[in-house]
């Protein structure tokens, strides 16, 4: 081999998906899991009736009482067949979820790649202060991908274009998430997520957020702020060795220095 061929560097491989079926919700694992069923469900009842027809024409029972006894098998094979199949669209729908929130996420100046949280949710128009009649007027809600970060909180929906940037924010900063329609620890009546953004003094813009699946919607919350917290603490521990230091400068300012002892030389005889 050349020693061109030996230092050039490897191609890099794809991306994997592996992280991507964890990141999808419960209940829509088990929405793919239920329809993959449904698909061994009707493969057997297919079977069935073809195994009666056959019998009837044959008039043989035994027919009928084999394709029972291979029924089984065949519910197994089909329903892994289209496991196989059904699982496939989800994963690469969030995996190009997953792509175009990072880009959005670089633009408003995160430093993580990997959302910590994303789900599937309905936004509604943002609303401000200064323009309550917008209430009235927007009442539509679309379907937005929301992808949270350790630092930043995307919202992107879906159009011909391809993906639209829908809130794109630092949750460090001028932010806040608040749980509607649950009570505290109850994570089963969450139904709408309420997203406040002050992008001028005086002027908050807000985002409701609902979804089918409450979980996500409560572990959005919880999560955010835990990491507002977890913020706020690190921020304030840093303030304090921050003020540890200038006190310790200060205070080897004001010590007296020591003088250099003086060296008496005495005259020649």
């Amino acid at each position: 081999m050349a020693p061109e061929e030996q230092n050039a560097p490897a191609a890099q491989s794809p991306e994997p998906l592996e992280g991507i079926w964890e990141m999808i919700p419960p209940e829509e694992r088990l929405e793919v899991l239920a329809s993959a069923q449904a698909r061994g469900l009707e493969a057997c009842l297919m079977l069935l009736l073809m195994a009666f027809s056959a019998a009837l024409g044959l008039r043989n029972p035994w027919v009928f009482f084999a394709s029972l006894l291979v029924m089984p098998f065949a519910f197994q094979s089909v329903t892994n067949r289209a496991w196989r199949l059904v699982k496939a669209l989800p994963m690469l729908e969030y995996a190009t979820a997953r792509t175009s929130a990072r880009v959005y996420a670089q633009i408003a100046g995160s430093g993580h790649a990997d959302p910590r949280l994303m789900f599937r949710a309905f936004l509604e128009p943002a609303i401000r202060d200064d323009y309550p009649d917008e209430a009235l007027e927007r009442t539509s809600q679309k379907p937005v991908w929301v992808s949270l970060f350790p630092d930043t909180l995307v919202i992107a929906s879906e159009s011909r274009e391809g993906a639209r940037l829908e809130l794109a924010h630092n949750i460090f900063g001028n932010f806040s998430i608040s749980a509607d329609g649950g009570e505290e620890g109850d994570e089963s009546q969450v139904r709408k997520l309420t997203i406040e953004v002050e992008s001028h003094p005086g002027k908050v813009s807000r985002w409701h957020i609902a979804s089918p699946h409450p979980t996500k919607l409560f572990a959005c919350d919880r999560l955010a702020r835990a990491l507002i917290e977890k913020h706020e603490r690190m921020r304030k521990l840093e303030e304090e060795r921050r003020l540890a230091r200038e006190r310790e400068a200060k205070q080897k300012l004001a010590q007296p220095r020591a003088h250099a002892p003086q060296l008496h030389h005495s005259a020649a005889p």
